[in-house]
């Protein structure tokens, strides 16, 4: 009998091991599972959480950028304005110092096609190098002219305007500079908000 117990007790605890095992077989595959899926739901939020701080990087990375950008076009703006304010003062400067047969073929050039009669007003920095030689010769040129010259001068001014009551020809060097610096800064401008 003792055997027969032994037996008994012997295939009772091999079945109570191969249960246990089995439980703990499915206990253990039950927590793998679960935390399989938490790992996965972590996982997820994490990828979530990233995606959102890598949208919020971007759209400020943007942002920066794009204020630079503006940065850098207003200093390429300031720094053309200024180049182009050299070289117009510079044109100024060489226009006025240019010499008398130089300031005579522009005044000749200037009444080539005119006719009838005009005032002639020389500006301040120019009555020494367009007198009466240069107007002679403009008229002897032009048959169909006939010039004054006004006894002042256009204070602070290089070149001359040639008037005839309405009509009036403008040319002294700082306002034709002036208009072609206008022109230049309006391409300058165009140019830079193109590529804003």
């Amino acid at each position: 009998m003792t055997e027969g117990i032994q037996r008994i007790i012997q295939h009772i605890d091999s079945d109570a091991g191969s249960h246990a095992d089995e439980r703990l077989a499915q206990l253990k595959a039950a927590e793998d599972r679960e935390i399989s899926l938490e790992n996965a739901a972590v996982r997820s939020e994490l990828e979530q959480r990233r995606d959102v701080l890598l949208a919020q990087n971007e759209s400020e990375l943007r942002h920066r950028l794009e204020r630079h950008s503006r940065r850098l076009n207003r200093s390429l703006l300031t720094y053309r304005r200024e180049l182009l304010d050299g070289i117009f003062d510079m044109a100024v400067r060489e226009l006025s110092n240019i010499s008398e047969k130089e300031y005579s073929d522009i005044f000749i050039a200037a009444t080539r096609d005119l006719s009838g009669s005009f005032s002639l007003f020389i500006g301040e920095y120019s009555r020494e190098k367009l007198g009466a030689q240069s107007i002679a010769q403009a008229l002897a040129l032009n048959s169909g002219l006939s010039i004054t010259l006004d006894p002042g001068f256009i204070p602070n001014r290089s070149g001359f305007i040639i008037k005839n009551g309405r009509v009036e020809y403008n040319y002294l060097f700082e306002d034709l500079i002036e208009d072609k610096k206008s022109e230049q800064a309006a391409l300058i401008l165009k140019e830079v908000f193109e590529d804003v």
